[in-house]
């Protein structure tokens, strides 16, 4: 994995609907064979570290409507492990929480550095909405292994805490993903939002998974294929109806 520090001209990365996302990181060492940003060039195994974010976001932020949401966290998680000697997370939250400004942060929690934050994320005068990704392939397995899922622990810790907490099961993969048994051990008051498996045609996506499920779990290629060949999404249909009178089970894109 290369690692290089690089500056900036804008703290904030603009989405086609207009959020504003902030992110003091990009790059992503979990390697999830559906991952979106796939096709973003120079994405894989590289880390970048935008060492004036913090600046940055202290002069886009003086003029902000307070009522605009800020997202932190979309081309990285905000707090994977540089984030102990970088700190640009850290940095960006106190500006976030000066200038009161609501956020939605999404995160694995899957290091523990994030318990370092909850001064500041408790202290906001706006309450923060932490979102737990709940998809990493490794934390997914290891669950239906009969082992702990990091992220899920966390979430909960996050929510006796005293934490706004969602959590996100995107996407839903048929036949590895179980959703039942997530909404069984996370902590009752948590919203998950789910959405299914999106790999166009040709894709490095499409490669990836069809790769990825030859290799793990041969006796479900013919399904996925199915998936792939037709954009076959019926499992997905059947999990919404399933759950339709749950209110716990939300499809994307968030409600706030």
């Amino acid at each position: 994995m290369k690692v290089e520090t690089v500056r900036v001209d804008s703290a904030i990365d603009w989405s086609p609907h207009h959020n504003a996302f902030v992110n003091p990181y990009s790059g992503c060492p979990h390697g999830c064979p559906f991952c979106y940003w796939l096709s973003y060039p120079d994405w894989e195994g590289r880390i970048q570290i935008r060492t004036n974010i913090p600046e940055l976001l202290e002069e886009q932020l003086k003029n902000w409507n307070k009522g605009d949401y800020i997202f932190l966290g979309s081309l990285c998680d905000p707090f994977m492990e540089l984030e102990r000697e970088y700190q640009l997370t850290r940095k960006c939250l106190e500006v976030i929480r000066r200038y009161e400004i609501p956020m939605l942060m999404t995160t694995s929690a899957a290091d523990q550095i994030i318990f370092q934050n909850i001064d500041i994320l408790k202290g906001m005068k706006q309450r923060p909405i932490i979102v737990v990704e709940l998809s990493r392939i490794r934390f997914v397995e290891e669950m239906n292994r009969g082992g702990k899922h990091i992220g899920i622990k966390n979430a909960n810790k996050l929510t006796d805490l005293g934490l706004k907490v969602w959590a996100t099961l995107a996407p839903i993969l048929p036949g590895i993903t179980n959703l039942e048994a997530v909404l069984n051990a996370l902590n009752p008051q948590i919203p998950v939002y789910i959405d299914c498996l999106q790999c166009a045609q040709g894709s490095i996506q499409e490669k990836r998974v069809m790769e990825w499920i030859d290799r793990d779990y041969p006796e479900l290629t013919s399904l996925y294929s199915r998936i792939m060949k037709n954009q076959d999404n019926r499992y997905f249909s059947e999990l919404l109806y399933r759950y339709q009178n749950n209110p716990r089970v939300l499809r994307f894109p968030y409600n706030i």
